[in-house]
């Protein structure tokens, strides 16, 4: 049986919710680094997680790359796209429109990527 939403539209039959994790920088490797720590420590909880790597070029529509990622995160699954920020607001409107949780982490100096990744879980499992 498949449960039903207070919108009336079918939920995912998971346990764990998903979410859209957009992970920014100005390092693309930073980036990738630390989509790939979030996603160890994930699996190590056995979620279900995505890394959308392959989307960062110039040629990309991140409206896009936000669709897939946040038909993946209704379905249950963490999508983690290590992508720098273009139309960002049109990608957080989808997620806000479909009530599918979005998060964004800036990979910068300041931090290294796995420290990225620590915040970024920590928030995903409500603790900050």
């Amino acid at each position: 049986m498949t449960a039903r939403s207070d919108r009336g539209g079918v939920r995912c039959r998971c346990t764990c919710p998903g979410a859209t994790v957009w992970v920014t920088g100005d390092c693309a490797a930073d980036r990738l680094a630390a989509a790939y720590a979030l996603a160890e420590r994930l699996h190590a909880e056995r979620r279900r997680v995505e890394v959308l790597d392959r989307f960062d070029d110039l040629g990309t529509d991140a409206r896009r790359v936000g669709l897939i990622a946040e038909v993946l995160a209704r379905n249950g699954v963490v999508a983690v796209v290590p992508c720098a920020p273009r139309t960002m607001a049109a990608v957080r409107a989808r997620h806000a429109a479909s009530d599918t949780r979005y998060l964004e982490v800036c990979v910068d100096g300041r931090r290294s990527p796995q420290e990225s990744a620590l915040a970024v879980h920590g928030r995903l499992a409500g603790r900050h």
